[in-house]
């Protein structure tokens, strides 16, 4: 992926990261990284990040079951919480992200 360059930010590490697109949690951690840099925050903690990666990919992985590949365990991930938590797979985004991110991590 080329991405403009800027003589403010390396550029260079972002491009870096999407060299190789195998895995589809990119996608969700730059989304969840956009959105919460769209929001204001300056600093912000992996929880939020993950409990975006998990409220965006909820969908996907629930309603379309789509496998991502062996490599990619996001909707590992996604199945497991909907045990854990006993989430219903109809729940809205907001509130699975606010879920996850309140509880204690152990996943």
């Amino acid at each position: 992926m080329n991405l403009p360059n800027s003589q403010y930010l390396p550029i260079n590490k972002l491009s870096s990261v999407f060299a190789n697109t195998s895995a589809s949690y990119k996608f969700y951690w730059f989304l969840a990284i956009l959105e919460l840099v769209e929001e204001g925050n300056t600093y912000i903690n992996k929880k939020k990040i993950f409990s975006r990666m998990i409220s965006h990919s909820w969908y996907t992985v629930n309603y379309f079951h789509i496998s991502f590949g062996k490599q990619d365990l996001i909707q590992d991930s996604v199945r497991a919480i909907i045990n854990i938590e006993n989430i219903n797979i109809n729940e809205n985004r907001s509130k699975i992200k606010a879920l996850l991110r309140l509880k204690p991590s152990r996943y």
